[in-house]
């Protein structure tokens, strides 16, 4: 679980650099409650795309002390016809160490921002930091 202010998900973990590739991409739904934990093995400046996904996301990015330094509301997904050049990115110019995506609208429905603590729990307590 991830906690975020107030807001618990369920989160699936991608700390490879494969599973970070594959992302949410190609899945059909994102159930209510869940998300997916990108985990870098260290902090920089990232940038995510939307590439084959079938759902809008909110991007949830959290730096190093386990603390929300941007939120991309509302990423869309890409139209069937997009080339992958034209695909845009996403990210802040801040360097983040986690990223939490779950489903768009989400981060303004449970009151989500910047500056929000993040903790891990359950079987991730301890297991990345935070």
């Amino acid at each position: 679980m991830v906690k975020v202010g107030e807001a618990s998900f369920e989160v699936e973990v991608a700390e490879t650099p494969e599973s970070r590739a594959q992302g949410l991409s190609g899945r059909e739904v994102l159930p209510d409650g869940t998300g997916m934990l990108f985990v870098f093995e260290n902090e920089g400046v990232r940038t995510f795309w939307m590439k084959e996904m079938n759902f809008p996301l909110d991007m949830v990015w959290i730096d190093a002390g386990c603390t929300v330094v941007d939120i991309s509301q509302d990423v869309p997904q890409p139209d069937p016809n997009q080339t992958l050049a034209d695909l845009p990115t996403y990210g802040p110019a801040i360097p983040v160490l986690y990223v939490l995506e779950i489903s768009a609208g989400v981060s303004d429905a449970v009151g989500l921002g910047t500056g929000d603590s993040v903790s891990f729990t359950g079987a991730l307590e301890g297991k990345y930091g935070c």
